[in-house]
């Protein structure tokens, strides 16, 4: 029988008898477990991108129930220490990309500074009648033009995010004929001398839908974070709302503060 997961399949990866009598009674078994794999992960003996054995397999090999072992796996998928793919199964979460929603460079560059590789997937592009949403979002009249851009964004490989961009059509006629798959803010400065800054920011966590859930390859209602923004030109007009779902365990939200003389906050000691 062939599992393929990719946790070395001997003791290092569990936990030997003598240990197991030793645990804490006073701690639940699912806390143990979950206790036991995080240490292992912050040590680095699991690897970021490993995959788990099967729920069947961390049962038996524990001596607790499935329904233990999913509560203790997806504790650690809330923690973001692990994720889970749509009939793949679980993996150790490789680290988050730091993100500062505030400022005014490109994703694209922002995860290159990291040292990483990121690519963007056009998933759907269409020209709408703008609603009353996107009416109040976007400062046009209602049944005006609008663009919306569907796209996915992954770092090494794995899909982080999807965003959904609605641009006020009649700043950028011919937007939908150019390459989407690249940063939007420079298309917008060398193609319609758009320079693009950003306003209005809100975020709160949410369940990921149907759309978004299949394209990153996650259950639907797996955890995100939803992050929506108003972008201005330089002449204070909005031009555009970006929308983004995010996996919750592929974030980690950066924001510097700033004092009102435009000097860093000091740290507290």
């Amino acid at each position: 029988m062939n599992e393929n997961w990719t946790i070395p399949r001997n003791n290092h990866w569990s936990i030997s008898e003598q240990a197991r009598k030793s645990w804490d009674r006073k701690i639940p078994y699912y806390m143990r477990f979950r206790d036991h794999f995080t240490a292992m992960i912050e040590a680095g003996t699991l690897a970021h991108g490993s995959k788990f054995p099967p729920e069947r397999a961390l049962a038996e090999e524990f001596s607790i129930t499935r329904v233990t072992v999913r509560q203790a796996l997806m504790q650690m998928e809330a923690e973001g220490l692990i994720f889970r793919e749509d009939r793949r199964g679980w993996f150790v979460s490789p680290p988050r990309v730091r993100y500062d929603p505030t400022a005014n460079t490109s994703f694209t560059e922002s995860i290159a500074e990291q040292g990483r590789i990121v690519d963007t997937t056009v998933l759907s592009k269409q020209r709408v009648v703008a609603s009353q949403w996107q009416s109040t979002h976007l400062g046009c009249a209602k049944g005006e033009p609008v663009f919306v851009i569907s796209r996915l964004r992954t770092v090494d490989e794995r899909p982080v995010l999807v965003e959904k961009i609605h641009v006020n059509a009649g700043r950028c006629p011919n937007l939908l004929d150019l390459r989407l798959d690249q940063s939007m803010t420079g298309l917008m400065a060398e193609e319609f001398g758009i320079i693009e800054h950003r306003t209005q920011i809100n975020m709160r966590p949410t369940a990921l839908s149907d759309e978004p859930a299949r394209a990153l390859g996650v259950a639907v209602g797996t955890p995100s974070l939803y992050l929506s923004r108003t972008i201005v030109d330089q002449f204070n007009e909005i031009v555009e709302l970006d929308e983004e779902f995010w996996r919750h365990d592929a974030i980690d939200i950066c924001i510097s503060a700033v004092g009102r003389n435009g000097n860093k906050m000091p740290e507290k000691g």
